[in-house]
């Protein structure tokens, strides 16, 4: 790996569609993936997309992804494919249970399937350096990268390791939006505010008309409540968990942010039971009219339109910010990507599937079916917009970009986002000492591993939050 390497850009199109392409997934917006609209599925289960292998002489190319939303579209894909095409054929499994564990127990045991949907930054590098995927560097053709843009999206620790490209980006997923109740909204002549400091205020006057009926706002608790939107209103506040420009952990900038949440679990603006409820219970809550204010990313729009098809006319607004102007981009992730198998006996074939699903006649039905937002401008301007339905409501935005992937450490206790969580409820303790506690157990745990050379510490100098890709990044080794 470079020392110092220029990060690439995002290009940010005003038009850019948003996403859930989920054939497509990295994760980045974490407890938030495609599998996430409905859990559980093992193996055996995942029969129900899996294509049994043909006789004759076709190489099978075995597919996983933990995606479920695109199924219906991806099925025909790939049926397309294995009737068009006389050398190779695809196997394709839904995994949408402990996806990561069973790629690393699969890889481990020598039965890895051939290619598999992108995992999270989280995971990516571990998998990287642990043999479980390969560069495909060597295999992207001059049209691929034409469709997917392939220079310019480019995220050192999110699908690239030095000039090596394990996984190239499809389609995106937007950042964060407050989703709300625009019938009790025009109802009560409220408008949603630009300052964060301001929802209290708002979700007392809504639950407190609401007399039990509907309430101000709800958390999916028990499904990283905390990355869903507070992170990123700290975000486009310019609040980072890492510091950039001096390569170090700093949560003190997220107070402000949790003192509000809990401001309105205190006054019991929030649904009742929300400290404990999972994605789709809070989802129906609002699909049902129960809630003003629901929060996430561009996943929302297939789901309150055909998993839980919304009883209440919907809008979609920017996040609040701590002082109502944007300081900072919000993090958006990228998505709709696959990974080669380190283990695969038929690599040319595993590829010719990856460049089939990136190619532009596949990209353009799924993002105009609504999975994905468009990452290229290249494809951008091959799809029709009046097709993508609610997605749209989630695009046309400037402030949004790929954040430079912060340094992977293991510190002493809970993640920081469980942490942050947790000090937003009432029962939570003392704020303070969880951010002190958090900084301190990130801190040590960098500058051990760092010593340990387990990782290296990231420092751009010139970081500028408004175009976080757009410095200088230094990987040192001390």
């Amino acid at each position: 790996m470079k020392k110092s390497k220029k990060l690439a850009a995002l290009g940010l199109v005003g038009a850019m569609a948003v996403s859930a392409l989920s054939a497509c997934s990295s994760g980045g917006d974490a407890g938030s993936t495609g599998s996430e609209s409905k859990a559980g599925d093992t193996t055996a289960a995942a029969a129900e997309t899996k294509k049994e292998a043909s006789s004759g002489n076709k190489v099978k190319i075995t597919v996983w992804t933990e995606n479920r939303h695109d199924m219906e579209y991806m099925n025909k894909v790939v049926e397309e494919f294995n009737s068009t095409h006389d050398d190779v054929e695809i196997e394709y499994v839904v995994q949408t249970e402990n996806y990561v564990n069973l790629i690393t127990m699969a890889a481990n045991s020598g039965q890895s399937p051939d290619i598999f949907s992108a995992v999270s930054s989280e995971n990516f590098k571990n998998f990287a350096e642990n043999g479980i995927i390969q560069p495909i560097n060597d295999y992207i053709t001059d049209d691929f990268k034409k469709v997917n843009e392939v220079d310019e999206h480019l995220f050192e620790g999110s699908n690239s390791l030095g000039d090596d490209i394990y996984w190239v980006p499809c389609g995106k997923r937007s950042g964060s939006r407050f989703i709300y109740n625009k019938e009790i909204f025009d109802k009560l002549d409220l408008e949603l505010p630009a300052r964060i400091s301001d929802l209290p205020d708002l979700t007392r006057k809504i639950t407190e008309t609401g007399n039990g009926d509907y309430y101000g706002i709800i958390f999916p608790g028990a499904s990283g409540p905390f990355e869903r939107w507070i992170e990123h209103s700290a975000e486009m506040s310019g609040v980072t968990a890492y510091n950039y420009k001096e390569g170090k952990f700093d949560f003190s900038g997220y107070k402000p942010f949790i003192e509000t949440v809990r401001q309105m679990f205190e006054e019991g603006s929030v649904f009742p039971g929300a400290s404990s409820m999972k994605i789709d219970p809070v989802r129906v809550q609002f699909a049902e009219g129960h809630v003003a204010l629901h929060a996430n990313a561009s996943q929302e729009a297939t789901v309150l339109t055909e998993q839980f098809p919304a009883e209440i006319e919907w809008g979609v607004a920017q996040l609040p910010t701590l002082d109502g102007e944007i300081r900072g981009a919000e993090g958006c992730s990228i998505n709709c990507g696959w990974m080669m198998s380190a283990l695969t006996e038929h690599p040319k074939e595993a590829w010719e599937v990856i460049e089939y699903f990136g190619s532009e006649e596949v990209l353009k039905g799924y993002l105009e079916g609504g999975y994905s937002l468009p990452l290229s401008t290249y494809m951008d301007g091959k799809i029709d917009k009046s097709k993508i339905g609610r997605m749209a409501d989630f695009s046309n935005v400037d402030y949004e970009a790929v954040l430079p992937v912060a340094p992977g450490v293991t510190p002493e206790g809970e993640s920081y986002r469980d942490a942050l969580w947790n000090a937003c409820l009432p029962e939570g303790g003392s704020i303070d000492d969880t951010i002190a506690k958090l900084n301190r157990t990130y801190n040590d745990a960098l500058d051990k591993e760092v010593k340990m050379g387990k990782t290296k510490r990231l420092v751009i100098k010139d970081y500028d939050p408004l175009h976080p890709n757009a410095g200088t990044a230094e990987y040192l080794a001390q």
